[in-house]
């Protein structure tokens, strides 16, 4: 069954989300949140270097999902079918929102392409199935509004 979610907009500051992998999908994913002054914590057995220097805490150590307590919600940046899975019943177990990067169908939420300036946001989603496509028409939509808006 094709997973249809629901766009929503979300105050996530000061909330505690964690991020499990110490990659390179791990520090985008990592570097939107913290634009939105959330509690981000990275969970991995190595962290690279630049998630080490932006100022958030990590543990690096294997996943359990003993520290999935007092989280809003999760994102998983993992290359793991099998650790994605089990992370997936964790959440759930827990009632801790759920992201799979790259894998819509385990998910419980999905992140638009977002563009803010000043109280305006514009969110562009595709169920997150076609990412390159939310983006391209996000920046549509951006340039157009940094045009209109000076």
């Amino acid at each position: 069954m094709k997973k249809k979610f629901l766009p929503i907009s979300i105050d996530i500051a000061n909330e505690k989300i964690l991020v499990i992998g110490g990659g390179p999908d791990a520090l985008k994913k990592l570097r939107i949140l913290q634009r939105f002054e959330a509690e981000v914590e990275v969970l991995a057995p190595e962290v690279c270097e630049e998630i080490k220097q932006s100022g958030v805490k990590y543990i690096e150590t294997e996943y359990d999902k003993k520290y999935l307590k007092d989280y809003l919600m999760v994102y998983s940046c993992l290359d793991d079918e099998d650790a994605d899975q089990q992370i997936v019943k964790d959440c759930r177990e827990a009632r801790v929102l759920v992201n799979i990067h790259d894998k819509p169908a385990l998910c419980q939420f999905v992140s638009p392409a977002i563009y803010r300036q000043g109280n305006i946001t514009v969110a562009v989603g595709s169920n997150g199935e076609n990412v390159h496509e939310s983006i391209r028409i996000r920046d549509l939509i951006k340039d157009k509004l940094q045009f209109n808006l000076g």
